[in-house]
């Protein structure tokens, strides 16, 4: 399940763990912005609210969030506490920087945040909206993994109280890191149960397979770049022209050793220049529109398991070879996109009221 969707809705987990990596060492900087919320009094006969308040602003009034749903998603509750955690990290991490003062001069920026927020939100749960779907449920292997996750994240501290105070710093409280956690493990479970293999629920017939092929290509290349002797001995005085032409010349060497049975992938680690084939056996999946012209034009002309002639592209000279495709998550890739288009999104009555200091 290596693709680039995926990879990107993992990001929760992986920004929470290292948020909390980050403050428990001495000197550095939380990656999520903003301060721990000082505690509200309590109403007369209501239980006085703890230090870890999840504070909402609207209006100049202080609201309590600690029992908010901030939006609700084919039906699936985000509570306030997702939806702060994603909005300070995305603020901290692409806007503001943590800086209160960027928002005085950009609070043109703010509506393109939400729309961020929401759009992380809405990824990072399409294992759960899925999962309600289809009856799936974790594991008990899947709630092993998450326990064993979590106790890992505590595992990085001396102390239970720094891991404490590590959460709060970061406003994350242990039911929310989790809950991300829990996320990731339920969209690996949903992938195995419906995608993972033929024979699975929604893993793509024949019929699809084939549109598959004619929309994508998944590859391995060697890239022997324009420059690629420019640093070598010998080279120090050589026009862009003679770096240029000793490159295809390499190129030419690379494609006989290919000829004679060396893999593509192998010499992509060895002689290749582009830094993303290494150690990357997933190669790369792409649509049209997504690589240069030559390359794309190249690749797509190929047959699966076909290996191309030389390719030349402004980057230099690269052999292509065309992979069997992984049809399981081009299909989730396409659930999820469909599934996410059409989704019903219901807001709480607070959200058309939020400013750029709302939320801390």
């Amino acid at each position: 399940m290596n693709i680039k969707k995926i990879a990107a809705l993992l990001l929760a987990l992986a920004v929470s763990a290292l948020c909390l990596c980050s403050c428990g060492n001495e000197g550095d900087t939380p990656l999520v912005s903003g301060d721990t919320p000082a505690s509200l009094p309590a109403e007369d006969g209501e239980t006085p609210v703890g230090e870890n308040l999840l504070a909402l602003n609207i209006d100049g009034e202080e609201i309590d969030g600690t029992n908010l749903t901030m939006m609700t998603v084919n039906g699936l509750e985000v509570p306030y506490d997702e939806f702060r955690y994603m909005y300070n990290f995305l603020d901290g991490s692409y806007f503001s920087g943590g800086d209160p003062s960027y928002w005085e001069t950009n609070g043109s920026d703010f509506p393109t945040l939400l729309e961020y927020t929401e759009m992380y939100i809405l990824e990072n749960n399409w294992g759960n909206l899925i999962a309600r779907d289809y009856g799936i449920e974790l594991t008990d292997d899947d709630l092993k993994d998450v326990a064993d996750n979590l106790a890992a994240q505590a595992s990085y501290f001396d102390s239970e109280e720094e891991y404490q105070e590590a959460l709060a710093e970061t406003g994350i409280t242990e039911d929310l890191l989790e809950r991300l956690i829990s996320q990731t493990v339920m969209c690996s479970r949903v992938y195995e149960d419906l995608f993972n293999g033929e024979g699975k629920e929604l893993y793509p017939t024949a019929e699809e397979r084939d549109e598959f092929d004619e929309s994508y290509v998944r590859a391995y290349h060697v890239l022997i770049s324009n420059d690629h002797f420019a640093d070598e001995e010998g080279y120090e005085d050589a026009t862009d022209e003679e770096l240029k032409a000793a490159a295809y010349e390499y190129a030419q060497e690379i494609a006989e050793r290919i000829k004679a049975g060396e893999s593509v992938y192998d010499l992509a680690q060895s002689d290749g220049d582009d830094p993303s084939m290494i150690d990357n056996v997933e190669g790369y999946t792409f649509s049209f529109g997504e690589m240069v012209e030559p390359f794309e034009k190249a690749a797509f002309a190929l047959k699966k398991g076909e290996i191309s002639d030389i390719v030349e592209t402004d980057y230099g000279y690269h052999i292509i070879e065309r992979l069997e495709p992984d049809y399981a998550s081009l299909a989730l890739n396409a659930y999820v996109d469909d599934m996410l288009a059409d989704a019903d999104v219901e807001y709480c009555e607070y959200y058309d009221k939020l400013t750029f200091d709302s939320i801390k």
